[in-house]
């Protein structure tokens, strides 16, 4: 047995036992403690800095005052000799609860170091730490809850984003965040300090802007007090029915292109299903004839305003009188569900009751008209937009 020499000012280390074997070379060169107290909080915490001869496995663990132990390292690898840093933050680890952690209450702990080479050679240091100030009383995620508890993240307006709500019980700074089933992390939500309160999150079934893959998840909310208490509450999510939709219009005619005013305009449109999933689509149905002065908002009571998600032909014109000021004013559902590979013929009409303003015309009467079509997603994007413009000439 013999004791080893201390770099560090003899101020900062407690104690120091080194034990090894009669042979040249130490494997611990050093070690010491850039202080022997500490008030547990996440933004302080006491160095324990060491210094090795080669490379060894380090561990490292810490006595409670009143008798047991914790592992704080356990035969870790040290690839290198060179000096290390562990920082020892006055909280442990709760082996029953993975990810969580709990405060050290006040007392005298002692901290055990030990370096091992490969050769079986080790050597040990202990270090008393005074805990003081200690808050020992953990933060609560309570009551979380995620609805839907079966997500779709498909863009067709239904189950396709979760809503998550809690109560945290103590300010505390808080991570949400969903995992796979490997345990890889596939959602970063809230990472804030926020105050005791109910609280919402909102998980949209995306990893980097693209659903999901089908499969069971765990969403978690993360809660870690000032002193370093924290807490790790979960609940479980299933991804369903998930893909990214995608259609073409592969045709669209507008017939006749001459007509007298108050005559009907014949639309005709294929779309086909290119996506992965089923497009949902609602009202007015293929058929309804609208007048020109009519918009999908207006007519049938205001039954067909547009829902997040569905999918519908558009109709609209360049300088469209629509009162609204809608883009495609004159909307059709698809008639159906389409699955992916379908297609579908939709077609409509408009009675143009729309010609030359004699009131205000100055030159000759303009009675032609720029007619095209799109397919819109409702509420997310134009998918194809301004496609078949087509020149129609009404007379009067």
């Amino acid at each position: 047995m013999q004791f080893l020499r201390v770099l560090t000012p003899l101020a900062l280390v407690l104690a120091l036992v080194v034990s090894a074997c009669d042979t040249p070379g130490r494997v611990l060169e050093s070690a010491g403690l850039s202080r022997s107290s500490l008030t547990p909080s996440t933004t302080d915490r006491i160095d324990l800095s060491y210094t090795l001869s080669r490379a060894a496995r380090v561990s490292l663990t810490l006595a409670m005052p009143g008798g047991g132990a914790v592992d704080l390292l356990a035969d870790e690898p040290r690839p290198a000799a060179g000096a290390y840093v562990h920082a020892v933050d006055g909280t442990v680890p709760v082996s029953e609860r993975p990810g969580e952690r709990r405060v050290l209450p006040d007392g005298t702990y002692r901290l055990n170091l030990e370096a091992r080479d490969a050769a079986g050679r080790s050597e040990s240091a202990a270090f008393d730490v005074q805990i003081q100030g200690a808050d020992t009383s953990a933060p609560r995620v309570e009551d979380l809850s995620i609805y839907p508890a079966v997500l779709t993240p498909n863009f067709d307006g239904v189950d396709d984003v979760a809503s998550a709500t809690y109560r945290l019980t103590k300010r505390a700074r808080v991570f949400a965040f969903a995992t796979d089933a490997a345990g890889q992390r596939v959602y970063v939500g809230t990472q804030e300090l926020l105050e005791p309160g109910e609280y919402r999150e909102v998980w949209d079934g995306a990893h980097k802007e693209r659903p999901l893959p089908d499969g069971e998840y765990q969403f978690s909310v993360r809660a870690t007090d000032l002193a370093g208490n924290t807490v790790l509450t979960t609940v479980p999510v299933t991804v369903a029915a998930s893909g990214r939709p995608d259609a073409r219009v592969l045709r669209i005619a507008f017939t006749p292109r001459r007509l007298m005013l108050g005559d009907e305009l014949q639309v005709e449109a294929v779309v086909r299903n290119v996506g992965t999933v089923p497009l949902r689509t609602q009202g007015p149905p293929p058929g309804y004839v609208y007048s020109s002065f009519d918009t999908f908002s207006s007519i049938d009571g205001r039954q067909h305003v547009d829902r997040v998600g569905v999918w519908r032909i558009g109709v609209d014109w360049a300088g469209s009188p629509s009162a609204s000021g809608s883009k495609y004013p004159y909307r059709w559902g698809l008639g159906r569900d389409l699955e992916p590979g379908a297609e579908v013929t939709v077609t409509g009409r408009i009675r143009m009751d729309h010609g030359p303003n004699l009131d205000r015309m100055v030159g000759p009467p303009q009675n032609r008209f720029f007619l095209y079509g799109g397919l819109i997603h409702e509420g997310i994007a134009f998918q194809d937009d301004k496609v078949g413009g087509t020149w129609i000439e009404v007379g009067y």
